[in-house]
């Protein structure tokens, strides 16, 4: 009998969030589409967390950490779902194919755009909300994390850029060359 008065209340308060939940979802599907747009929010965002930062004169570590962590997703952007380092099938190494007669492997990357792209806002509102707690506005001398990341920064993209080129992959579509259908005749 106790069991009949809760579940009402609770069926209620879990068909509410399951409800958020479906709305959240279809606005995340229609922002899907627009690349361009949904990058440019992104970065205004980002902008804006910086445009705080410097006004308010703190939040230094939230700013390293932010950016570390936006790094550490542009990396994983960068890099191939199956690493071919891992994938050793001869003595050389495995390489993406260079000739027509080559097995085609297209490019998959162990972190998509969009998932990129979510993760970057998430964080970045999440940083945001940090600016408005003192909490977390640990005094440090910020010079030293700015040079800090930038070589962390450098010396990742040196890996990176490495592995790319001993790998033969571009992680990148501007400049690869797209097919078109041929149109049939009736």
């Amino acid at each position: 009998m106790m069991n009949e008065e809760v579940t009402p209340s609770r069926n209620v308060v879990s068909q509410f969030f399951k409800r958020i939940s479906q709305l959240y979802q279809l606005q995340l599907d229609r922002w899907t589409p627009h690349t361009k747009l949904r990058w440019a929010a992104a970065i205004g965002l980002v902008l804006l967390f910086l445009l705080r930062v410097f006004t308010k004169q703190g939040w230094y570590i939230v700013t390293y950490a932010l950016g570390i962590y936006h790094l550490n997703l542009f990396i994983a952007f960068l890099t191939p779902k199956i690493d071919p380092a891992l994938d050793l099938d001869d003595d050389q190494g495995p390489e993406l194919p260079t000739k027509s007669n080559e097995e085609f492997r297209p490019f998959i990357r162990r972190l998509p755009e969009f998932k990129f792209w979510y993760a970057v806002s998430k964080s970045t509102i999440i940083g945001i909300l940090c600016t408005f707690f003192e909490a977390f506005n640990v005094p440090v001398f910020w010079p030293i994390l700015v040079m800090y990341f930038i070589t962390l920064f450098c010396i990742t993209m040196k890996r990176q850029i490495r592995h790319m080129i001993k790998y033969r992959y571009l992680p990148f579509t501007h400049s690869k060359p797209r097919y078109q259908a041929v149109p049939t005749e009736k």
